[in-house]
């Protein structure tokens, strides 16, 4: 049943493949090497598809599977994802959301409420204004951002515990606004104010640490889908190495760090991914 969905889905320009209906992550997973590697940057997202044969086998062999949709220029679309807080304490994105909608209007569009409680607005995708999943002046309003790179899941899917996730008004389905310029500039903030952060290496041989550094960034901003956590902590942890060795002063680590944060924004990483990972790296300092 929920594959005849992701069917319409792709009949309709969607880029789909198939979710846990326990954790939210991808089903597929990358493809292997002639030694049985993993290549990184093939699985989860990067399968997703309009082929109606692929799909076919896809929910044949995970036939409860929630239906994963690429959000980005494949898909034509992005999203904004306010949550409602999980904990005490936390952020609530949907109030956040409403607030922001109140004080700058925003059109009504395609919209999903999800099984937890927070909604997922569908924006047309703008080649012109290209997004990943970087929260820029939103992080930490409960407000999550799924472009270039991210996901969402789509209904009707269901979680194991039962709980779908929903069209909120069917007259706004397939009907996707354009997102106000306000929105826009809250998610890409001016060049000079991303610029502050980023790193120039120092004079140095391929073998000096600041030219390392370099590496490691070229590394972490050019990672795919499904390792960028994992090499950004490794990232992070070869910095916290240089520093605690000495191979490079503190301040200079302070704008490794920095430029880490860069980096694994370009590679798609949300705002509280990257915090949650530097700051465990450098809690092993």
């Amino acid at each position: 049943m929920m594959g005849e969905y992701a069917l319409d889905y792709a009949r309709r320009g969607w880029h789909v493949f198939p979710c846990s209906p326990i954790t939210k992550a991808p089903l597929v997973g990358c493809d292997l090497d002639s030694a049985g590697n993993k290549i990184a940057g093939t699985g989860g997202v990067k399968k997703a598809t309009t082929d109606a044969a692929a799909i076919s086998d896809l929910w044949g062999r995970w036939p409860g599977a929630m239906i994963g949709v690429a959000c980005g220029p494949r898909s034509g679309i992005w999203a904004i994802d306010p949550d409602a807080p999980k904990k005490p304490g936390e952020p609530d994105g949907r109030a956040n959301w409403a607030a922001l909608s109140r004080k700058h209007g925003c059109r009504p569009t395609h919209t999903h409420l999800t099984p937890g409680g927070g909604q997922h607005l569908l924006f047309k995708w703008r080649a012109d204004r290209p997004l990943t999943n970087s929260e820029g002046t939103m992080t930490r309003t409960g407000i999550n951002v799924r472009g270039d790179g991210g996901y969402i899941i789509a209904p009707p899917s269901k979680r194991h515990d039962g709980k779908a996730y929903e069209i909120a008004e069917p007259l706004d389905f397939f009907s996707f606004a354009d997102a106000p310029d306000w929105l826009y500039e809250m998610l890409r903030p001016k060049q000079r104010q991303q610029a502050q952060g980023s790193f120039r290496p120092s004079a140095g041989g391929a073998g000096h640490p600041i030219a390392r550094i370099q590496g490691i960034l070229n590394r972490v901003a050019q990672t795919g889908e499904g390792d960028r956590n994992k090499v950004l902590f490794w990232g992070a942890m070869r910095v916290v190495d240089m520093v605690v060795h000495r191979e490079v002063p503190p301040a200079e680590g302070n704008r490794a760090f920095a430029a880490l944060c860069d980096a694994a924004r370009h590679a798609g990483l949300a705002e509280r991914e990257i915090e949650r990972t530097l700051q465990s790296a450098r809690a092993r300092a």
